[in-house]
């Protein structure tokens, strides 16, 4: 199929004028939390213990188990088949942790707390270890947050990016233990891999929000604006965000925002924000039309966001339950042509969970096919040499979805599901980006490419030849 790239007219984004209401949004219960620790426990039978490590950045696997995150100090999490779960908690843990709804003992370790709090009162991490059953016949799973492999590491199995004093601590114990997160992370056996309906749902309701808060940034820029001033146009709640807001009016690299940098015609611009299983982003330009580039420019950024934008659609398109994440790298691989000559140095695309990437099936060697209940980010920035370092770069969300997991969203969240099909007509209809039936967009900006960031009545658009 022959395709052209062309510009189109049009106002607003996906799901314009809607209102965003929390009342369908699916509450994670004490049971679903039980369920998944079984799940964890069922898929871990080669190990006696489970050790999980969990601090302020690294806390998805902790907090999928049990809804709780640590926010001022980090904490552990010990399981074992036929015992209640330990809380391994420091000073100010000890009271945040009245969140947690499943049964479960609190053990204080005040090593986990900030310098200059109390200490004294709690015993050392070996003895801890030691009273929960782990001795020198145990066998050890220790999760954090990321698993290795043979081309990193000769002994990947035991290679930890866990505080090393909690290793030095198992270790004391002379049980065996490795590195266990491919429970939660792998991506063909990972528990957090493919998820629940609730999950999903949560999931469109982050990305919803997400997408319209970036919207109305892009909006609301103005030339002469600081990154900090504009900063304010993101509106955030307090949800948790799992990366910073990204401003950057140089268009080079994540940066926090300044309060001297200001935002100039023709400046390249990247911008952004996530919550917790959504993540939206651009880099793109801040210019009316290509004339406002400098001449050098003009024809290098135009071929950039063409191949781009076509790139995508292709990634988009060829989305799907039972594809090979591998087939997906090679089919964008042949509308770039080579990826290191785009400028394309990292995965096209990767999966996330309340962490903005989890992990990613896109490579050149994977073999991981999709699956029903995976979400899923676009999201790969393109700097290819010609176009002397600027860059263009669009990350949205979908959900594979099967049609009884469809249909579950459709009764448990109708709201979450009607925006998603709008957006899949929208894709289909607007954007010419011919997704599968079980290709859900989670973004009210999913696929949507503004060519010009200082007038956003444009956007790119793909016609069948």
């Amino acid at each position: 199929m022959n395709t052209n790239i062309t510009y189109i007219r049009h106002q607003g984004i996906m799901n314009e004028g809607t209102v965003l209401s929390y009342k369908q949004a699916p509450v994670i219960t004490k049971e679903d939390y039980e369920t998944r620790i079984g799940n964890l426990l069922e898929a871990a039978s080669s190990y006696t213990h489970l050790l999980i490590y969990a601090d302020k950045e690294h806390f998805s696997n902790l907090e999928y188990l049990t809804g709780y995150d640590p926010r001022y100090e980090e904490c552990m999490m010990l399981l074992k088949r036929g015992s209640l779960p330990w809380m391994i908690l420091g000073n100010e843990g000890m009271g945040q942790a009245q969140c947690l709804t499943i049964s479960h003992e609190k053990v204080l370790f005040q090593s986990l707390s900030p310098m200059g709090q109390p200490r004294g009162k709690s015993k050392n991490l070996v003895e801890i270890l030691s009273d929960f059953g782990i001795s020198p016949d145990s066998q050890v799973g220790i999760l954090g947050w990321k698993s290795f492999t043979s081309k990193e590491f000769r002994d990947w199995k035991h290679t930890f990016e866990v505080p090393a004093y909690i290793i030095k601590s198992v270790e004391a114990l002379t049980c065996s233990f490795e590195n266990a997160n491919w429970l939660m992370m792998d991506n063909d056996r990972g528990l957090r891999i493919v998820q629940d309906t609730k999950t999903l749902i949560l999931s469109e309701i982050a990305s919803t929000k997400a997408s319209r808060k970036t919207w109305n940034f892009v909006k609301g820029l103005k030339e002469g604006m600081t990154e900090i001033e504009a900063s304010q146009l993101f509106n955030i709640d307090g949800e948790p965000c799992p990366t910073y807001p990204n401003i950057c009016f140089y268009g080079k690299g994540i940066l926090s925002p300044d309060y001297h940098r200001t935002l100039a015609l023709g400046q390249p611009i990247g911008y952004g924000m996530g919550y917790r299983y959504a993540q939206i982003h651009r880099v793109s330009f801040y210019i009316r039309n290509f004339d406002d580039l400098a001449p050098e420019y003009r024809e290098p950024v135009k071929k950039l966001l063409n191949t781009y934008f076509e790139a995508a659609a292709v990634w988009f398109e060829s989305l799907g339950i039972g594809v090979a994440g591998k087939d997906i790298w090679l089919k964008v691989k042949k509308v770039i042509g080579s990826y290191e000559d785009f400028g394309i140095a990292l995965n096209p695309g990767h999966l996330i969970h309340t962490e903005e990437w989890i992990n990613s099936p896109f490579s050149e060697e994977s073999t991981t096919i999709l699956k029903s209940g995976m979400l899923i980010q676009c999201d790969f920035t393109a700097r290819p040499s010609y176009c002397m370092g600027l860059g263009v770069h669009m990350e949205d969300g979908i959900i594979l979805a099967d049609e009884k997991t469809q249909e579950e969203i459709r009764l448990l969240a109708p709201d979450s599901f009607a925006r998603m099909k709008e957006r899949q007509r929208f894709m289909r209809e607007v954007l010419g980006i011919q997704i599968k039936d079980e290709v859900l967009p989670t973004s009210d900006l999913c696929g949507m490419l503004h060519p010009f960031c200082a007038d956003l009545q444009w956007i790119m658009a793909r016609t069948t030849l």
